[in-house]
């Protein structure tokens, strides 16, 4: 306001009064320019800016609802699962308690197959007590045979002495009865002999009968006996193979015994392992229940966020179009600047920028590799006021001097030259140096031809 005042309340200007004016408006008007560019490439940042975050802001929408349904279909099936679960783990604890039933029942039962066993060998030592009796008694009774056919013997000599003395009280008799008189008493002796004899023939009759029957009797007893000592050895082959069948049945129901102390074990395991499985479900559910109440949270900022994005983006749209006017007022004013051609050797410089557009070491876009290349070819080429490179959405890799903008992406060099060709600009004011030059830009090519970057360089012009 005090340039204004002083323009409006002098008379005529003396023509150093008027160049020192013409200076300082022409400072005005960069100034203005630039500060023009600046709020433009700062509006494009922003609207950049404004439509990523709208992006970011529709895909986390789109993401959060998916999150959400993702959310509430997994409490469906965590609630499912969690009922599941919780039927299994009753049914668990029923086989555990059948278990722990079977495992006192198997224990109970190999006691059971245990006293059988030793009941068993008490039999089979019985069996084998009667056997070594019956051998006895097959012993005594053969002995008994032997006896009595000495018996026999006994009676067969007793019968030939009784007939032998038959015969001679018959012949005592006939002599007796010859001597007459004489003879008498040996004829009473000789009766009573015959009568003896008569008694023992009867004797022996009847001892004989006696005896036969005892060796009949012995006979039965001997086939009895044998019938017996067949039926003990039978018996005793049965009892080992009963006794063999009961030790594999108690090598079983141990088995069976381990089993299901084994599965008794793994029963209470498995029934605290889904004890434990169903708390940890609960904290699941409690997490996603959390995550839900996140997700709401973050629905509803997001919505907040896209509020604020528009208005960010209402006042993006009002400070371009006030970029604009103020661009169309200083144009208004008039100030133009000439330049000729042979002051610059625009071909020359535009060459060694595109040589150095296509050396590979910035095909990279790394910071330290650009800043190295463009501030050689700075100090090389004196007329360069300023360097820089851009990435392919406008952003700055490297400048020297530090760049007057934030993003190239609205300057006419970094279009062109992202169309694929090498370009020269007008003269227009510098946002680095905020005078009047000349801007060169090449495209920056990956091996494989694709555009990723722009190389520019601003012309001193006098």
């Amino acid at each position: 306001m005090p340039l204004l005042q002083r323009f409006r309340t002098q008379g005529t200007p003396s023509k150093q009064e008027e160049a020192e004016q013409n200076v300082v408006l022409t400072q005005l008007i960069n100034e203005s320019l630039v500060i023009s560019d600046q709020l433009t490439a700062a509006v494009e940042e922003v609207n950049q800016s404004i439509g990523q975050l709208t992006d970011i802001a529709d895909q986390s929408a789109v993401t959060e609802g998916e999150l959400r349904l993702c959310s509430e279909r997994a409490m469906d099936r965590i609630g499912e699962t969690f009922s599941t679960l919780q039927e299994v783990a009753a049914s668990a604890e029923q086989i555990s308690d059948t278990a722990q039933l079977l495992d006192t029942e198997s224990k109970e039962t190999k006691e059971v197959v245990l006293e059988v066993c030793r009941s068993l060998t008490n039999t089979d030592q019985v069996m084998n007590d009667l056997q070594r009796h019956n051998g006895t008694m097959d012993r005594h009774i053969r002995e008994l045979i032997e006896q009595t056919s000495r018996i026999n013997e006994i009676n067969g000599f007793i019968q030939e002495i009784v007939s032998q003395t038959s015969l001679l009280a018959l012949n005592a008799s006939i002599e007796a009865a010859h001597a007459g008189e004489f003879g008498r008493g040996f004829s009473i002796v000789a009766q009573q002999i015959k009568k003896l004899a008569e008694q023992s023939h009867e004797a022996v009759r009847r001892s004989s009968g006696l005896v036969e029957e005892i060796e009949n009797g012995v006979k039965q007893v001997v086939a009895s006996v044998d019938l017996e000592r067949t039926a003990v050895e039978q018996g005793i082959l049965e009892m080992a193979e009963t006794k063999n069948r009961m030790d594999l049945i108690f090598t079983r129901i141990h088995e069976v015994d381990r089993l299901v102390s084994k599965s008794s074990t793994a029963s209470k395991q498995q029934t605290q392992s889904m004890n434990a499985t169903t708390g940890m479900l609960k904290d699941v559910v409690d997490a996603v229940n959390q995550t839900l109440g996140s997700v709401d949270e973050t629905l509803e900022l997001t919505h907040k966020q896209r509020r604020q994005i528009k208005k960010l983006d209402r006042i993006s749209t009002n400070l371009h179009k006030s970029s604009s006017e103020l661009t169309k007022a200083i144009g208004q004013v008039g100030i133009k600047h000439e330049v000729k051609e042979s002051e610059i050797n625009v071909s020359g410089t535009l060459e060694k920028l595109s040589k150095l557009a296509v050396d590979s070491r910035l095909f990279t876009l790394d910071e330290s590799a650009h800043q190295e290349q463009l501030s050689r070819l700075l100090q090389q080429l004196p007329e360069i006021e300023a360097i820089w490179s851009n990435r392919d959405d406008g952003s700055f890799i490297f400048s020297q001097p530090e760049a007057g903008l934030l993003n190239a992406k609205g300057r006419e060099w970094w279009k062109r030259a992202m169309e694929g060709r090498a370009f020269t600009s007008p003269v227009y004011i510098s946002a680095i140096t905020k005078k009047p030059c000349l801007t060169l830009s090449v495209p920056i090519r990956s091996g494989d031809g694709r555009l990723i970057g722009v190389v520019g360089a601003d012309i001193r012009v006098k």
